[in-house]
């Protein structure tokens, strides 16, 4: 399976690091100013894109793999240190967006690198001034149902191995069921992921979208974060939907709520 990251390594604070950028949307458009004040521009180590959420006030969320330094190397993830990880908060061009130095990254214990539990959150040295979306809560399952469209953003490539874009992309795709999933990926688990895409591709998330929001919107429309884009294979593959971090869902939403409870909605 092609994971949709890159993989470099760089030694940062005496540690060999391997960094992981991810996806940008492919099929998607330039988002207008001011629509997504929550979407976020992360850069590790000055060098390695990925996408994210302000979730609350002083957290955001991204993919676990954007977070560790260790992967699945470690029973326990070492987080990447958080002097080294630069967000921009609200723009729509790099760089553009609000910036507040992150002072940590703190990853769920059973995480494995793009394999299930594969969220970070990035704790702010002091509050956003820009309006966060919180993760859908319990009540919200209606939000991510299957056949549910579902809106993405980020900063990603716009075509598989192809070039990032000059303004943050967005795009519409449909949650599919658990079972298109599984038959999608072997490595599909149900409590921890959710796929999202057309059966003919042609839309999806791309290298440098990691950790970027899967929007949907309860029934009282208010957005709220349903998943975090984590892998795929390829980008807009017929038959290989975009598999997400199942944020609303049970397991990960109890664990973001113990870190930040104010990110749940």
């Amino acid at each position: 399976m092609i994971r949709r990251l890159l993989l470099a390594s760089a030694t940062v604070a005496s540690l060999a690091l391997t960094a992981a950028p991810a996806h940008a949307i492919v099929g998607g458009s330039n988002a207008p100013a001011g629509a997504y004040p929550s979407i976020v521009e992360v850069k590790l180590a000055k060098s390695f894109l990925c996408t994210g959420t302000l979730v609350a006030p002083d957290w955001i969320l991204t993919a676990g793999h954007c977070g560790s330094v260790t992967g699945s190397a470690v029973a326990t993830p070492i987080a990447f240190p958080g002097p080294l990880i630069d967000v921009y908060i609200g723009g729509t061009t790099p760089g553009a967006g609000e910036t507040v130095p992150v002072t940590r990254a703190i990853i769920p214990p059973d995480y494995l690198l793009t394999q299930g539990h594969d969220v970070t959150l990035l704790q702010l040295a002091r509050p956003s001034a820009q309006a966060p979306t919180k993760v859908a809560g319990a009540a919200d399952a209606g939000a991510w149902a299957p056949g549910t469209v579902g809106t993405i953003a980020g900063w990603g490539a716009t075509s598989e191995g192809g070039d990032t874009p000059e303004t943050l992309q967005h795009a519409q795709v449909p949650i599919t069921g658990d079972d298109y999933c599984a038959g999608a990926y072997s490595a599909f688990d149900a409590e921890t992921m959710v796929c999202a895409g057309y059966p003919e591709g042609g839309i999806d998330t791309c290298q440098g979208d990691s950790g970027g929001p899967l929007y949907g919107t309860t029934a009282t429309g208010e957005r709220r974060v349903v998943g975090a884009t984590s892998f795929g294979e390829g980008c807009a593959r017929p038959g290989k939907p975009g598999v997400y971090a199942r944020v609303a869902d049970t397991e990960l939403r109890t664990w973001i709520a113990s870190v930040a409870p104010a990110a749940v909605g």
